[in-house]
């Protein structure tokens, strides 16, 4: 655990501190959507372009700006009074936590959302132009924009979205303006280098590859092999929005490579839902560690106006992979507000053979209420322990109590042929963990990886002795009869792979 853990923790900071660069050229791309469609009659932003954050960060889980320690401390300090030392201490303690999980992942997608107002005010100073010019790269400081109230305001109106306060968000603004990340009312700014292009499948209709120099003041020059820093796709009713970040550290002889994604999708009459997805490789003395993410919140109101409190369903898996081969999977399901919420976790060791399943609750501020753990030893079943810290509090946490936590969407699948099976769940180095994506058709994921409309996972290494999978699918119901299965992969050198297998979706 401490070992998966360790790295869990290295690769998110990682991700956070390419933050504190300044400007744009050390950050994740910037992902710009909506959560549901507003006039922009008074934006700053082009109202051709996508204009909103994603789905709300609700504030429970919304990391804390002085840092993951002093928040476990908090929590710790809440409950220690509760019980003697015991298993569920033990793992308190730890930090080993559901909550944790998700703050985490919550502080991944403010990271990449925080200045993405930013952005997209400066690519719509340019915007016309590209426009009218498909395929062909515009420098940077093609023309200049001048930050008006009207655009900081967009500025602060996304970072409230991220969980904060007004008064935090207006902190959080100063500070990044002081950094030299965001610039200051009345600053002349020059716009990015960008391509605008059409694409001609069905999933994106508009693609925006655009840099920024390292100094927020300084034209960027169009990059002569043809690399942009960042990328987004964009169907033009802004239903579906896609960004992606890739981000490698080598040091003291250890590699590291992250991939970090947000998939936005939003329609009429359904629930705004937001995927974020990381891939990421270590390296170092011979040894090579895998690591695939996966972290979806869709809100919990159909209206995003009639979404109180922020409220979203969550699910957060996450699978490690060591040199050895063997897989230990964590997943987090559960319902948050920003009065706090309830989650489920699962902790599955194969190659030391015992699980954690955790209950656990949380207040507005994070800290945790009630704590249980359910400890089974495989090979010594006379280890097992369970223990409870602290009240479970149905009064208040009951409406987010479910055993079974589902997204709403176009259509749900399930294979044709049950797994393991149709080439899933099977062959040499597959048959405990195996991972695959769906592809529309006519769409080779080892060309175009970031446009596939469902993903999951298949592992067979859960207490009840049964494999188990999950599917999440998001592409469109007249997608499934012609849709294609692929395997994922990384391979030795730490490259993606992507195989087609044999199996098929149905809608169900």
């Amino acid at each position: 655990m401490k070992h998966f853990f360790l790295i869990f923790l290295l690769s998110i900071s990682i991700l956070v501190n390419c933050k504190k660069e300044k400007d744009e050229s050390n950050t994740f791309s910037a992902l710009v959507t909506r959560f549901f469609i507003r006039t922009l009659l008074s934006s700053s932003i082009n109202q051709e372009l996508p204009s909103n954050l994603s789905v709300a960060v609700p504030r429970s889980i919304r990391k804390p700006s002085n840092g993951l320690a002093t928040s476990l401390s908090r929590k710790n300090r809440s409950l220690k009074s509760v019980s003697p030392k015991g298993i569920a201490q033990d793992t308190l303690d730890y930090g080993f936590t559901g909550q944790n999980f998700l703050t985490e992942g919550t502080g991944i997608v403010a990271e990449i959302l925080r200045d993405s107002k930013k952005d997209l005010v400066l690519i719509s100073g340019a915007y016309s132009l590209a426009k009218a010019n498909p395929g062909v790269c515009i420098p940077g400081g093609a023309s200049t924009v001048r930050i008006t109230q009207s655009m900081e305001d967009e500025f602060l109106e996304g970072i409230e979205r991220l969980g904060l306060s007004p008064e935090e968000a207006r902190g959080e603004l100063v500070s990044l303006q002081n950094e030299g990340i965001l610039p200051f009312i009345g600053q002349s700014v020059p716009t990015p280098a960008m391509v605008y292009r059409t694409l001609s499948n069905n999933e994106y209709d508009v693609e925006i590859d655009y840099s920024f120099a390292e100094a927020i003041g300084t034209a960027q020059p169009c990059p002569s092999n043809n690399q942009f820093q960042k990328n987004i796709k964009f169907k033009t009713d802004k239903s579906k929005v896609f960004s992606s970040i890739n981000r490698s550290l080598k040091i003291f002889g250890i590699s590291l490579s992250v991939e970090a994604s947000i998939t936005y999708i939003t329609q009429e009459g359904k629930k705004d839902k937001a995927i974020l997805n990381i891939k990421q490789v270590t390296s170092g003395s011979g040894n090579t560690d895998k690591s695939t993410t996966r972290f979806t919140f869709e809100e919990c109101a159909t209206d995003s106006n009639a979404n109180a409190n922020n409220c979203v369903t969550l699910n957060y898996s996450n699978v490690y992979d060591d040199i050895a081969g063997n897989k230990i999977t964590t997943s987090v399901k559960g319902r948050t507000n920003d009065l706090g919420g309830y989650v489920l976790t699962e902790y599955i060791n194969n190659a030391e053979e015992y699980e954690y399943y955790l209950t656990e609750t949380y207040d507005s501020n994070g800290d945790i209420t009630y704590f249980a753990v359910d400890y089974y030893d495989i090979t010594t079943p006379a280890n097992d322990d369970y223990e409870e810290l602290g009240i479970l509090d149905t009064a208040l946490y009951g409406d987010f109590i479910e055993t079974e936590y589902t997204f709403e969407w176009d259509a749900y699948v399930d294979f044709t042929v049950a797994l393991p099976g149709g080439g899933i769940g099977q062959g040499a180095g597959f048959t405990d963990y195996d991972a695959f994506v769906i592809m529309p058709s006519g769409v080779d994921p080892n060309l175009f990886p970031d446009e596939y409309i469902g993903w999951g996972e298949f592992y067979n290494n859960v207490n009840s002795g049964g494999p188990v999978y999950y599917v999440d699918f998001y592409g469109t119901a007249d997608q499934i009869p012609t849709a294609v299965v692929w395997r994922y992969a990384i391979d030795t050198n730490g490259n993606e792979v992507y195989t087609v297998r044999a199996n098929t979706v149905t809608q169900i």
